[in-house]
């Protein structure tokens, strides 16, 4: 009879804890933060580079589109067909040594990107969002190979993916969520 009460008891304990599981979970929603209801497209433009660093504009504006085509509940159109524009430049590049060597060669380097953003309704061109100090949150270094600078390369376009990455998934957020 205690075997019975047990399992009663266990099998009680599981469905609670499932029920608890299933309705107290994190939902996307349709469209959220600063996004206008009825609004279901987005133009983003090719940010504008600020910077001296060749092609910053291009990556980070990739990464964006890639955040919402991912995400997938604001389509990604061209300006014509656009219900919201996300506009952007890319306001800081800087790359500062991170650790060295014992000989003090510099072993790392940390790369940094800043971005502003504004985000706008396409046919009455009213502001929705605008924020200037949008920035890589998480560090992205990239190693130094000492006599190779083909792979230093490869490892500094490596970083930049990865900071662009964590802008753009910053930006998205801040559309659709409003943080």
């Amino acid at each position: 009879m205690q075997k019975k009460h047990i399992h009663a008891v266990m099998t009680a304990f599981a469905c609670a804890a499932l029920l608890a599981l299933t309705s107290c979970g994190y939902r996307l929603t349709p469209v959220g933060g600063v996004v206008p209801e009825g609004a279901k497209t987005i133009a983003i433009p090719v940010f504008i580079n600020g910077t001296n660093e060749p092609f910053l504009d291009t990556e980070l504006t990739q990464a964006v589109v890639d955040a919402f085509l991912f995400d997938g509940r604001l389509k990604v159109v061209s300006l014509e067909g656009a219900d919201l524009v996300l506009r952007g430049q890319v306001t800081k590049f800087d790359v500062s040594p991170a650790s060295y060597t014992a000989n003090a060669y510099v072993q790392t380097y940390n790369v940094s990107i800043g971005v502003s953003m504004g985000l706008e309704e396409a046919k009455t061109k009213k502001a929705l969002l605008t924020d200037s100090g949008v920035g890589s949150v998480f560090v992205s270094s990239y190693p130094v190979t000492l006599g190779d600078i083909p792979a230093t390369k490869t490892a500094k376009e490596t970083a930049i993916k990865n900071a662009a990455r964590d802008i753009a998934s910053t930006i998205r957020s801040r559309v659709l969520e409003g943080f």
